[in-house]
């Protein structure tokens, strides 16, 4: 298994994949903070709107956070979709 680093400080004190979430919105929901693409951004109703959840590494040592998305392929499929609309 590889030892992860904190980029700043080089810390091996990393927190991965951890839940990012608002906290007015956690009260009533157990929601995951999002990225979202719509892939069809010109049309009025169904935009082709995908989204990803985020996900925090944390350095336990100087706090560094590094973001990511659960599944950056599908974002990206999104992405790409987007792009190509030209409507």
């Amino acid at each position: 298994m590889t030892t992860m680093k904190c980029p700043r400080c080089s810390s091996e004190k990393i927190m991965p994949n951890l839940q990012i979430r608002d906290r007015a919105e956690s009260l009533l929901f157990d929601e995951d903070l999002e990225v979202v693409v719509d892939s069809k951004p010109s049309a009025v109703f169904f935009k082709g709107t995908h989204y990803e959840a985020l996900r925090a590494t944390v350095c336990g040592e100087c706090g560094y956070v590094s973001l990511s998305v659960k599944n950056p392929k599908a974002l990206w499929n999104a992405y790409s979709q987007k792009k190509d609309d030209k409507d």
